[in-house]
């Protein structure tokens, strides 16, 4: 297994951990939240893979049997891989009575965390690379120094995860987390792009457009999610499994 696949699979392990904990308060079986957790996993990496060859279809066109190959080039995308994600989660919840939004919720931080150990094998196995640089902190790759722009999009990942503890305080679970959660990795990516050596067009690279896009959506949807919650932040009883705090509660969730 290569780097990047050793590191990913840390990822995945520490994101289910992380999920499986959160959901503590819901009530929901252990079990039954690593199962969601795996299956949905699997959808990520579809979706993930799908979004990468629809990006790059030019290059399948001529060996489509390129497209089941993900060990020789690694190629994911991370939006396919949320909304690969996404679908399984929607469609296990379903059957449970588990809600979409407070599944996405209790992801939201572990996704973070586990995007920063990903971007450390990306880093080992060549991917996600930045343009030459000649910055103190410039790393090796391909014969010469370059922006290590890995760790750029590892530090932002972390970071996302200290504003995602910060805020998330009381009961919501209606999405909201997970909708800011989509807005800053957006931002993130869509700045650090600049320093990555990808090809553009007029300007911007097509991490970046999918970046604008993604943004605004999670924008318009944190803000919708935000005026639908009850005045006191609590979550709305009607949700399968959703606990119902006292108005003034709070304390950060883990």
């Amino acid at each position: 297994m290569s780097s990047f696949g050793v590191l990913l699979l840390l990822a995945f392990i520490v994101a289910i951990f992380m999920t499986r904990a959160r959901t503590n308060r819901l009530g929901w079986d252990p079990g039954e939240v690593v199962d969601l957790s795996l299956y949905a996993i699997i959808g990520g990496i579809v979706g993930a893979r799908i979004g990468y060859v629809l990006v790059n279809l030019k290059d399948f066109v001529v060996l489509p049997a390129r497209v089941l190959m993900i060990w020789v080039d690694a190629g994911l995308t991370f939006y396919g891989a949320l909304a690969g994600g996404a679908v399984v989660a929607w469609a296990y919840g379903r059957r449970r009575g588990w809600h979409l939004g407070q599944i996405a919720d209790a992801a939201a931080p572990g996704l973070a965390v586990g995007y920063a150990i990903a971007m450390i094998g990306a880093l080992l196995y060549g991917l996600n690379y930045g343009r030459p640089a000649h910055v103190p902190w410039a790393v090796m790759l391909f014969g010469e120094p370059r922006h290590p722009t890995q760790l750029y999009l590892a530090a932002a990942g972390l970071a996302v995860f200290g504003i995602l503890r910060s805020v998330d305080r009381g009961v919501q679970w209606n999405g909201r987390v997970f909708w800011l959660f989509v807005l800053l990795m957006a931002v993130a990516r869509f700045g650090i792009e600049f320093f990555m050596d990808s090809t553009r067009f007029r300007g911007l690279t097509m991490a970046q457009l999918s970046s604008l896009v993604a943004a605004v959506v999670g924008a318009a949807m944190w803000y919708a999610r935000g005026r639908s919650l009850p005045a006191e932040g609590r979550v709305d009883a009607s949700l399968p499994g959703a606990p119902v705090a006292p108005p003034n509660a709070g304390g950060s969730h883990p």
